[in-house]
């Protein structure tokens, strides 16, 4: 569920969902990488922003290659997943400073609207992720014309002579 403010002044707070979802993805660390040198915590930032067809969400996912992406969608829910492989030590070198993650991690945010995902187009450059995910029609605007109410009365008149 997305809730919408009207005013300008409250567009960019998140929803307590999102933020809740935001803070246990984060407070929670993978026993397995505490146990491995240099286990930094990932992160994946996104963006998330709307048109009257489109849904746009960018990844700021560098250092991952396109084949070690995963892009899913079910239920109202997108789910990205992206892996990195850990360099192997080597005898010619050694280590000073190692701050960077590795492994696989992943973000997953509701959306605020259905999504046609059969004509979903994504790009990736430069390390980001771009996904433009066309609105169910359903979910689109339609504009519902208004007639005034002595057109209706007249209509019902003649119908029912």
């Amino acid at each position: 569920m997305v809730t919408r403010f009207a005013s300008p002044l409250f567009r960019d707070f998140v929803t307590l969902r999102d933020a809740v979802d935001r803070l246990f993805e984060e407070s929670f660390v993978d026993p397995a990488r505490l146990l491995s040198i240099g286990a930094g915590t990932r992160s994946m930032p996104l963006e998330i922003y709307e048109t009257p067809d489109t849904v746009t969400v960018k990844a700021l996912v560098p250092g991952v290659s396109p084949s070690d992406l995963d892009v899913t969608f079910q239920e109202g829910v997108l789910t990205i997943k992206a892996k990195t492989e850990t360099p192997q030590a080597s005898d010619d070198w050694s280590w000073h400073l190692r701050e960077i993650g590795y492994g696989e991690y992943s973000r997953s945010v509701s959306l605020p609207t259905k999504i046609d995902v059969d004509k979903a187009d994504s790009r990736f450059e430069n390390g980001i992720l771009t996904l433009t995910l066309p609105k169910a029609a359903e979910s689109r605007p339609t504009r519902i014309s208004i007639q005034p109410a002595a057109q209706i009365t007249a209509g019902a008149q003649a119908s029912s002579a």
